[in-house]
């Protein structure tokens, strides 16, 4: 593993790279394999039963889909899974879990864990089920108790990370005791394993490539949407396989952050900032920002202004991830050297974890976490600057490992040489 110091991110060089992955380099991508899925699921099956008897949960319901891929490395529309409950799984503390897979998913969706049993979920949205969702739910509800039962663990506490009104209710009238389990498996995702750090290696390089592109393609003139459709393509032709977001923004958009792309047409001298929040192959986040000048023109002061106050400040972040270091010291810190003009409109966090999602721990300017960082954690580290009262506002970002050697750097994509000189 090559470590890098903490400090400023690495400097660009004089002539942006074509491609971070040259086309040849794509065709030899080698495919997400059984061997480095398999042992995701071990490190994550192992982590989550380690965190159940923390938080004395004898079972815990999982129908997130990241949750539900971190157990078992299996992942049917994971969008629409977000807001459908169409599949969902039970992992004891002690023993194996079972899936109740989509009715609908191809016999070859298998998963890389041998021991997994697999069943049919039953289904009960609205959507599908109509005035009889409750019956439905109700369905569901007999079958989670009776393999609780069968567990001999049907009075004991169940967690449950989220369920919509109709499977909760059916699961409390079936005399489930649930209990939060969220945290749990948030805390047992936040330290990474070998085999998920190189798939966050993956994920972070076809995401390079497809920043790298956008960088290419990006000249005045061009619409908002048509340059996020260029980072788009990209992605998913390296196997990227959707993105969280849509935050792009030019010119006088960039300020306050937080607005998507739109129809606006870039004009020479505008700035365009973009968060990529790419769910990339194998299911893992690469979570990086850029900011460029668009056009051949000379950046204004305030503009290399804005880019060395973000530098600066991402510097600074990577130069506190030390394992051991508390996530409420660490931020205060960083909130008081964090500029003053900026505060009012900072992005929420200092640093964020990243693995199957935005996840679990955060390191904020207030209202902090308890705990304190590890080796083994990847963070996306974050600096929005923008003034109030001016028209631009710029975003940078970085997605890294904590090492106990050090922070290694993954991102690589291209900075601006023009607006990060001098």
């Amino acid at each position: 593993m090559t470590s890098t110091s903490p400090g400023a991110p690495t400097r660009p060089k004089a002539a942006v790279p074509r491609s971070i992955a040259s086309a040849d380099a794509r065709r030899d991508w080698p495919a997400i394999d059984a061997q480095l899925a398999h042992g995701a699921v071990e490190w994550g099956l192992t982590r989550t039963r380690e965190h159940l008897r923390h938080h004395d949960l004898t079972a815990v319901l999982l129908v997130e889909p990241a949750n539900v891929r971190y157990v078992t490395g299996t992942s049917i529309m994971p969008v629409w899974t977000l807001h459908s409950v169409d599949r969902y799984v039970l992992v004891p503390a002690v023993g194996e879990p079972v899936l109740w897979e989509y009715a609908g998913a191809p016999p070859d969706l298998g998963s890389p864990y041998p021991d997994l049993q697999v069943r049919t979920a039953t289904s009960w949205s609205v959507f599908g089920s109509g005035a009889r969702a409750a019956s439905r739910a109700a369905e569901f509800a007999s079958e989670i108790s009776a393999v609780l039962r069968d567990w001999g663990v049907e009075n004991d506490r169940i967690g449950v990370d989220r369920l919509d009104a109709y499977g909760f209710l059916a699961l409390q009238e079936a005399d489930v005791h649930l209990v939060p389990g969220q945290l749990a498996l948030e805390q047992a995702r936040a330290v990474k394993g070998p085999d998920e750090i190189e798939l966050i290696r993956r994920s972070v390089r076809v995401c390079d490539d497809a920043v790298t592109q956008l960088f290419e393609h990006l000249r005045p003139g061009r619409t908002e949407n048509e340059v996020w459709a260029d980072f788009c393509g990209a992605a998913f032709a390296g196997g990227g396989e959707f993105v969280e977001c849509r935050l792009l923004s030019s010119g006088p958009r960039t300020n306050p952050w937080f607005r998507e792309a739109s129809s606006r047409t870039i004009e020479r001298g505008d700035l365009v900032s973009f968060d990529t929040d790419l769910i990339g192959p194998g299911g893992y986040l690469a979570d990086l920002s850029r900011t460029y000048l668009v056009g051949s023109t000379t950046p204004t002061d305030r503009q290399r202004r804005l880019y060395a106050d973000a530098q600066t400040f991402l510097a600074e972040i990577i130069a506190e991830l030390k394992p051991g270091a508390a996530f409420d010291e660490v931020g205060e810190r960083l909130s008081r050297r964090f500029p003053e003009r900026y505060h009012a409109q900072r992005y929420p966090f200092i640093a964020h974890g990243s693995g199957l999602s935005d996840e679990y721990p955060i390191i904020g300017f207030g209202d902090h976490h308890d705990g304190e960082i590890e080796a083994g954690m990847v963070f996306s580290v974050e600096a929005y600057v923008g003034a109030e009262g001016e028209d631009e506002g710029l975003k940078l970002e970085e997605q890294v490992l904590v090492t106990a050697e050090g922070v290694e750097i993954l991102s690589r994509a291209p900075h601006d040489p023009s607006l990060a000189a001098g």
